[in-house]
């Protein structure tokens, strides 16, 4: 008896311990334990890239607070590609006057972008956790609030350059697929300008539009690529309806990206996984080892582009939380992701300790965006069905697998294409849940490119299949990086209710779920597939 209840207790102390373990929001890293990633390319000759992203040391840190760093103006984001020639030049001035500082001050460019390499790239370790842990904020609801401070400490910096307190960043609206937006602003295609990087894909100069697919072959059409726009738009926000699915999922201190299981691997958003990494890929020189400057987490923010990229994600994010057909939605409340910590230099080169919380209106940042020219095409966009019919008798018939939910299947090797029967959920949908498809256990070195994209009821779906219809579920788009965190394993999702619908196939009782990989030969595997209700 005494034996039993000792075990019992043991139990329900390990139980405890684990609750508070999980319970724990990223901290700031240790700033003087900083390590030199690197990487190397297995296309062309072999070239190892090191990235020494390392973050100057300044002083006692400053926490921030909305006293101390209110704007005198508002910071009003216009697009790029509708700005006054005034305005460009002003642009051009402040890119300037930051490139010319000197590589160790907290506000050139050169240390602006190892701010990115450095937590994105394995450059810290996490702090008061176990093990040597890269600190990484993509793949998570990190990135969103993460992203949004950078930029806002960015723009605080330019404005101060040039002595303008309402200078404001321009974002690129490459969602417009009507006024222009979709391809490279004008503005930063100016050779020698502080605006232009040499190390930009030639095939998506203006007038190209740059698809939001990285499964997007460059023969096709204008129209064709404006509809694949359109409808990867369409699944990557109006579908994602909830946090999880927008932004992202759970990190917490202590959580491995390169040690996940399919019950704890982290959870990149929609947004994240799909047009905006496909506008790094794109941007991204092929002619140089792992896709510099854009494509690359090391290298990305070189590039000035970067920062309007980035200013159209953040945009991006507000359309979804009140400009969606469904009414207002809502960001994360745990108070792990309110509370996470993270560190950047405000305009005076001091360092400030942030956290998400303070980052979740921006308009309490002074920040403010001039609304896109034709959102209303992308949110009310209806992706036509290009079948009508289960797909299910076919496939069967030519032998496509039944494939459940991990540990059901072992490891699946997915190759160029993979098709599988998927099984849903057998009891009729709640009210208030989505129908969403889980793809498990997503594992992959992160040398080259990798696009994992996915369809329904489509069995023969391969790399030519377009992405402008019902039967395209999403896209996620694997940026190549090195060091410790090149093994990804991760979860992607993507609601599916609304694609099946549209098919006509929404009462069935078995679905075919088809993968295709583009973009690279590297192997990639997953663990399961499983459709479930969510909540919304």
């Amino acid at each position: 008896m005494a034996q039993n209840l000792s075990l019992v207790l043991g139990l329900v102390l390990a139980t405890a311990l684990l609750v508070v373990v999980q319970a724990s929001p990223v901290q700031i890293p240790d700033l003087t334990k900083c390590q030199v990633a690197s990487a190397s390319s297995p296309a062309g000759p072999l070239v190892t890239l090191y990235f020494n992203c390392c973050l100057p040391l300044t002083g006692p840190m400053i926490d921030f607070s909305f006293e101390r760093y209110k704007s005198p103006q508002k910071h009003i984001r216009r697009p790029a590609h509708t700005a006054s020639e005034e305005y460009i030049a002003k642009y051009i001035k402040a890119y300037e006057l930051m490139r010319a500082l000197p590589d160790t001050d907290p506000r050139s460019l050169k240390v602006q972008a190892n701010i990115h390499c450095s937590f994105c790239n394995g450059g810290y370790l996490q702090r008061g956790v176990n093990g040597d842990i890269p600190l990484q904020v993509h793949f998570s609801w990190l990135f969103l609030p993460w992203h949004r401070w950078y930029l806002y400490f960015h723009e605080r910096i330019l404005a101060s350059l040039i002595g303008d307190p309402g200078f404001s960043l321009l974002y690129w609206n490459w969602d417009d697929q009507v006024h222009g937006g979709n391809q490279i602003p004008e503005a930063f295609t100016r050779v020698n300008t502080s605006l232009y990087d040499e190390k930009r894909r030639p095939e998506v100069q203006p007038p190209t539009i740059v698809p939001l697919a990285a499964s997007t072959p460059a023969n096709l059409s204008a129209s064709v690529v404006t509809n694949e726009n359109l409808n990867n738009m369409y699944q990557s926000i109006v579908t994602a309806s909830t946090a999880t699915l927008f932004m992202g999922g759970a990190l917490r201190a202590g959580d491995d990206l390169r040690k996940s299981t399919v019950i704890n691997a982290p959870l990149g958003g929609a947004i994240e996984n799909g047009v905006h990494t496909a506008i790094h890929f794109y941007v991204g020189d092929p002619r140089t080892q792992l896709l510099q400057d854009m494509g690359n987490f090391g290298t990305a923010s070189r590039d000035p582009l970067f920062y309007s990229h980035h200013g159209n994600v953040d945009r991006l994010w507000e359309e979804w939380r009140f400009n969606m057909p469904d009414g207002e939605r809502f960001d994360h409340t745990d108070p792990d992701f309110l509370n996470a910590e993270f560190v950047f230099y405000d305009e005076n080169a001091n360092m400030v300790r942030v956290k998400v919380k303070d980052a979740l209106d921006n308009k309490k940042l002074g920040v403010y965006y001039k609304k896109g020219l034709s959102d209303n095409r992308w949110i009310n966009y209806s992706p036509p069905a290009t079948t009508n019919e289960s797909a299910v008798a076919a496939a069967v018939a030519s032998g496509v697998p039944f494939v459940g939910e991990s540990p059901l299947n072992g490891t699946i090797n997915i190759g160029t294409n993979f098709s599988a029967i998927v099984k849903r959920p057998s009891e009729k949908k709640p009210s208030k849940k989505l129908e969403v498809l889980n793809i498990q256990g997503v594992q992959v070195v992160r040398d080259e490119f990798v696009a994992l994209v996915a369809y329904v009821n489509l069995p023969g779906a391969g790399r030519g299949t377009p992405t402008d219809s019902a039967e395209y579920l999403g896209t996620f788009n694997i940026v190549p990086t090195s060091g410790q965190s090149r093994q990804l394993f991760t979860n992607v999702k993507y609601e599916i209710g609304d694609n099946l619908k549209r098919i006509g196939i929404q009462n069935e009782e078995e679905v075919v779920i088809s993968l295709v990989t583009t973009g690279s030969n590297a192997t990639v595997t997953i663990e399961g597939l499983k459709i479930d209700y969510e909540d919304q």
